[in-house]
């Protein structure tokens, strides 16, 4: 009888430990998952999804996925330089963006640039928290 009642308490504890780390996620700020893990996110939410590095005589890595009138353009640029550039390219190409958003040097994420819709923002995985100034 003692063995089942540890093995419950066990396992309660466990349930609580995962759902209270669950509840703390938005705690954690901002957060851009790797290019895998957000190819993984999108295609799992139906989106076709491309990954590439030719990004002509600029380094870095595109990932692009769209689905029906959703979609994203995410760079990872090796140089800071370039981000105005891919700022400029996504603005001119995409009219109907919820989000269009230029990082430099930032010490977490380096430099990023991307667009998108807010629907294939959320499936990618991107969290931003935003902070009332």
């Amino acid at each position: 009888m003692k063995k089942v009642f540890v093995t419950i308490l066990v396992c309660l504890m466990a349930i609580l430990t995962l759902t209270l780390t669950a509840c703390g996620d938005d705690e954690n700020g901002t957060y851009y998952p790797t290019n895998g893990e957000m190819k993984t996110n999108l295609e799992n939410g139906g989106y076709t999804v491309t990954v590439t590095t030719d990004l002509g005589d600029k380094n870095g890595t595109l990932l692009s996925a769209l689905k029906d009138n959703e979609y994203i353009e995410f760079y990872w640029l090796d140089n800071a330089e370039d981000c105005e550039y891919f700022y400029n390219l996504l603005e001119e190409n995409h009219a109907n963006y919820n989000s269009l958003v230029q990082i430099e040097n930032d010490e977490k994420f380096g430099n990023i640039v991307y667009c998108g819709t807010e629907n294939a923002i959320s499936i990618s995985g991107i969290k931003v928290i935003k902070i009332k100034v």
